[in-house]
């Protein structure tokens, strides 16, 4: 029997087809068919859908059926031609914010890695996690480096810390025992009662810092980017070896990341982004 997988899909998408038992024909039409809508073909009707995928009008049915229950096809109730739904929008929101907010956030993090020698990194709370966002490396023989999307304790480093230091006492408890204390960091031993004197300060100051809470040899500061409201729209960071510098130095080392914080806080305010999704 012939394998028609890639024959149903455009040319850009052909090329990198993959192949085995991995890959999911059904997953691939429904995407292909929401492909099929383009600013001079905004509705369809189902023939029209079936020809364009070279499937009958039953199939292309079913997979139109399960993209409307989940909101990416509307279907309009007097012409019945179909068009892409509200969660399609959503979704590609997500990708257009995030771009804006590194098309931003870039010029300032890359004057703070000229000004203390350190990779910066943007993160974002998720769930019970800090997301990275990006990175720009810092120069130098030695760089401490976390790989974009990889996700931290929320209490380590700086970076969830200062993130918790946000939260009302009530938001920190239920996250707190969403994400309990690991036994391989130095807040084990601490409990919450001092990780809450921590946050105190974190938040009198403005920022975090931390030294080898997580991993030997590192340390990060780190301060909140906030929206007009006072809410925490990301966090901004850098990482260092612990080597590279001493614990006087933290103080002066935090100002300057608060003080790029709130730049980049007033850039996102008037460019009218109030969140990051």
């Amino acid at each position: 029997m012939s394998d028609n997988r890639n024959e149903e899909m455009p040319p850009t998408a052909r090329a990198k087809a993959p192949t085995g038992a991995e890959f999911s024909l059904s997953v691939s039409r429904a995407l292909n068919i929401l492909s099929s809508f383009t600013s001079e073909r905004r509705e369809q009707g189902l023939a029209e859908i079936s020809r364009a995928m070279t499937l009958s009008k039953g199939s292309v049915s079913r997979f139109l059926q399960a993209l409307e229950m989940h909101g990416y096809i509307d279907r309009d109730p007097q012409s019945r031609l179909y068009r892409p739904g509200p969660e399609v929008a959503r979704v590609g929101s997500l990708y257009h914010s995030a771009g804006r907010l590194r098309q931003f956030a870039t010029p300032i993090m890359r004057a703070l890695v000229r000004s203390v020698g350190f990779t910066s990194y943007l993160s974002e709370l998720r769930d019970d996690q800090m997301l990275i966002l990006f990175a720009l490396e810092g120069p130098g023989p030695f760089r401490h480096s976390i790989p974009v999307r990889t996700k931290l304790p929320l209490y380590n480093p700086a970076t969830g810390l200062v993130a918790l230091a946000q939260l009302s006492p009530d938001e920190l408890e239920r996250l707190l025992k969403k994400a309990p204390l690991r036994p391989e960091t130095r807040w084990a031993g601490c409990g919450h009662a001092t990780m809450a004197k921590g946050l105190a300060e974190g938040r009198a100051n403005g920022y975090s810092n931390s030294r080898e809470l997580l991993t030997a040899g590192v340390g990060s500061v780190a301060a909140p980017v906030l929206n007009a409201d006072g809410e925490p729209l990301c966090v901004l960071s850098v990482g260092f070896a612990t080597s590279q510098i001493k614990k006087g130095q933290l103080p002066a080392l935090g100002r300057e990341i608060k003080s790029a914080a709130k730049q980049l806080a007033k850039v996102l305010a008037e460019k009218g982004i109030a969140r990051v999704e």
